[in-house]
């Protein structure tokens, strides 16, 4: 299995360093302390950066066809929330969901 690559200029270290150390200090500012998305309690990740109905609908959906879990469902909502970070969000987009759960699916094969 490849991955295509999307085309165009591609970030250099110094630059993805950066953005991942804003997507950090964006997490510790929204939930007050020096913890990540994947440490913080779930119920504390979905008070700061609540889905939307359809959202859950979509996610809830997928994971019915896909046999997943309400753990990895979590799981996808963490990643969506970093992927939201990285890209400098406030809040959750669906586009942030959709790549979580397309790595969830490129992992399992």
């Amino acid at each position: 299995m490849s991955l295509d690559l999307p085309e165009g200029p591609r970030e250099t270290s110094a630059e993805i360093r950066k953005r991942t150390a804003r997507a950090r200090n964006r997490q510790y500012l929204r939930y007050q302390k020096e913890v990540s998305n994947w440490k913080v309690s779930f119920e504390q990740l979905m008070d700061a950066s609540p889905v939307s109905e359809n959202q859950q609908k979509m996610l809830t959906r997928v994971s019915a066809n896909q046999h997943w879990s309400n753990r990895v469902q979590i799981k996808i909502l963490r990643l969506a929330r970093t992927i939201s970070d990285l890209a400098g969000d406030d809040h959750i987009p669906d586009e942030a969901i959709w790549e979580a759960m397309t790595l969830k699916r490129v992992n399992l094969q």
